[in-house]
């Protein structure tokens, strides 16, 4: 399916900038994201990162449809908090604080996404709404922070044999426009970035060891990751304006 993307993100940019719209506009933007992860042992807290991200669309008039392509550098993941706490030491009885601990699970991808956009007229620019396709590439990623724990407890955290380096899912949101000049725009949007193909999979085993019996008798459950971001993106759109003269 990223070939298919990648393809129709081609023919895209080949339409958008062969003179057979109004203009064409391009944009650089980005800001911060919220990540989530469903996964299926437990619930995570959600981990706070960037995006960037270039995009190229076609100029249409207010309440006309566009199409845009994208592509961009986006944080995944989720994250677990332990938050900090007092207690009493037992040896000594003394107060003592522990100033918690977070562990991050970072998918670093690289994301191509096309689909179509739909602007109104309002106070000093543009409203807009998106809706789209989106694939995404793992380049890298946090896991590697568990190959030090020992193999008793390595079992229990994901591995990078079950990352799934291409991931497909959904981009839709909206946003405002607010004219600089005749060609460049200022731009904030809000959009909601769910997938519906795994960034990991983990297939149940049997036969770990059990550090509590000594013995290879732990059952370690199927596990399935899938990632959902919120990204607030703020950036500028340079617009290529095409006149046709007689």
């Amino acid at each position: 399916m990223i070939r298919i993307l990648a393809f129709i993100s081609l023919i895209t940019l080949i339409s958008l900038t062969s003179g057979n719209t109004q203009g064409v506009a391009f944009g650089i933007k980005g800001g911060p994201t919220i990540a989530f992860q469903k996964w299926d042992s437990s619930d995570r807290d959600p981990l706070f990162a960037t995006h960037f991200i270039a995009s190229v669309e076609s100029l249409a008039e207010a309440g006309e449809v566009s199409i845009f392509a994208q592509a961009g550098y986006h944080n995944r993941g989720s994250a677990i908090r332990i938050r900090s706490f007092q207690f009493n030491d037992f040896a000594t009885g003394a107060p003592r604080t522990f100033n918690g601990l977070t562990t991050k699970y970072d998918f670093q991808n690289i994301a191509l996404s096309v689909g179509v956009k739909q602007r109104f007229p309002a106070t000093l620019g543009n409203l807009y709404y998106l809706l789209g396709l989106r694939g995404e590439y793992n380049l890298n990623n946090s896991l590697d922070q568990f190959q030090d724990l020992p193999l008793s407890v390595q079992s229990g955290f994901p591995s990078e044999p079950g990352v799934n380096e291409f991931t497909f899912g959904f981009i839709f949101g909206g946003g405002f426009e607010l004219p600089l000049s005749d060609f460049i725009d200022a731009t904030i949007e809000l959009t909601v970035n769910p997938d519906f193909t795994k960034q990991y999979f983990q297939p149940a085993f049997s036969g770990a060891f059990n550090p509590f019996t000594g013995n290879n008798d732990r059952n370690i459950p199927e596990l399935n990751i899938r990632n959902n971001s919120i990204e607030l993106t703020i950036g500028f759109r340079f617009k290529r304006i095409v006149e046709y003269v007689e």
